[in-house]
């Protein structure tokens, strides 16, 4: 009997990937459980949009400035020593958490301390991949980090609440601190891995190296609209996730009546099953239909999900209300999956495997750098107009989307002729 050899089967034997992969999964896990439990003292003590906002601004700003730096670093001091004292370093800023329940001012100072050594620890976790995988597993390898860091972010967000229930406020961050000493320990053995030797200074090569290939993607990106289309939608829809992000607290709890502490089993776990099967569902429908056709259908689907969220299901009675925000969060779920999936495969197929690297990296530098003012005028406008409308907008938003997604291409070219 022929034996079959799974790519999956074969990185799982790989110890080296089991160690990286096991403290991206703590690490991870440890961000998204915390960065609710923040999120839900901060509503708790200011019922504020502009004050959630503020979170993700203070939670970027580091990516912004310190990310393209970072890998100086890493090249000079290796990518094993980088995981295990960032690892550390963060097990002992969560703990800081502990004594700033009190006010918000604190919160926000650790969160910007974390997501600073955040920006050393994500990179040299890419670049220690490629150096214990072989090249032909690398795809693989990369699905399975993908594949955690939407897990992780369903683990964190769906069971933050029932932990904060069952445990109180500050376990969860003596548990988390647990974790990411453990994942300290888990990379303690893997090989180091040094890009250039030690000269004991820094210079600016790398970002030099950074903004040569940011230019070289934003000249592909210009030239070839087939790739920008679904940038620049991707772009957009990250930026309207993440405000949605900061106003769904405010839309949980005074449009849905609903507490924010079971914002995970009402709402989120049943969004990452819809998500699952949407994934199941698009991979079977790219074999059979055009990808546009189920970007259209994700981006359509999402604008009703958001207008049912706020003009019908708050007019339930309490047993309907449930079970329609539940069905309404499995539909986002869907919607998610069905639109992202052939969205990332469209922009994959149309890149050119040597421009590839360069123009994610330019889709997600954009994305951080073109969230920032939007989420915090987003946040403004929600308090002065009220949740509900700006929900609204945004609803219209992502079905101008839509429906920029049925000609957007051909628009884009039209442009570029003129």
């Amino acid at each position: 009997m022929k034996k079959i050899n799974s790519p999956f089967l074969e990185t799982l034997k790989n110890k080296n990937f089991l160690k990286i992969w096991g403290s991206q999964l703590l690490s991870q896990i440890t961000v998204n459980l915390l960065n609710f439990i923040l999120i839900l003292q901060i509503f708790q003590q200011t019922e504020s949009t502009v004050a959630i906002s503020l979170f993700w601004f203070f939670w970027s700003i580091p990516a912004i400035f310190i990310g393209p730096f970072s890998g100086t670093l890493i090249d000079l001091w290796g990518t094993r020593k980088i995981l295990i004292l960032t690892n550390l370093f963060q097990s002992l800023i969560v703990l800081l958490y502990l004594s700033a329940s009190s006010s918000i001012w604190p919160i926000y100072t650790i969160l910007m301390i974390y997501s600073i050594s955040n920006q050393f620890y994500l990179p040299a976790e890419a670049a220690t991949l490629p150096s214990v995988v072989p090249q032909k597993l690398l795809s693989t390898a990369n699905s399975l980090f993908l594949f955690t860091s939407y897990l992780s972010l369903v683990v964190g967000f769906g069971l933050a609440g029932i932990l904060v229930r069952l445990l109180g406020y500050q376990i969860p961050f003596i548990l988390g601190s647990l974790m990411l000493i453990t994942g300290a320990l888990i990379v303690w053995r893997l090989p180091e891995i040094t890009f250039v030797k030690p000269s004991g200074r820094l210079d600016i090569s790398k970002f030099q190296e950074f903004l040569g290939k940011l230019t070289e993607g934003y000249r592909f990106l210009k030239t070839s609209p087939a790739v920008l289309f679904p940038l620049l939608l991707l772009v957009f829809s990250q930026i309207i996730i993440i405000m949605l992000f900061v106003l769904g607290p405010a839309l949980v709890v005074k449009i849905l009546n609903v507490p924010f502490v079971r914002i995970g089993e009402v709402f989120i776990l049943p969004g990452a099953l819809g998500a699952i099967v949407g994934m199941g569902l698009a991979v079977k429908l790219l074999k059979k239909i055009r990808k546009r056709y189920l970007i259209h259908t994700g981006l359509f689907l999402s604008s009703f999900t958001l207008f049912s969220l706020v003009l019908i299901v708050p007019y339930f009675s309490h047993l309907f209300k449930i079970i329609g925000q539940m069905g309404l969060g499995f539909t986002a779920g869907l919607a998610f999956s069905l639109f992202t999936i052939p969205t990332q495969t469209l922009l994959q197929e149309k890149t050119p495997l040597e421009l590839r690297g360069r123009v994610f990296g330019v889709l997600g530098f954009l994305i951080t750098i073109a969230s920032v003012f939007p989420v915090l005028f987003a946040a403004t406008i929600g308090e002065f107009l009220g949740e509900r409308w700006m929900i609204l907008i945004l609803a219209m938003i992502v079905f101008a989307l839509g429906v920029f997604s049925l000609k957007g291409e051909n628009v884009l070219k039209r442009f570029y002729r003129s």
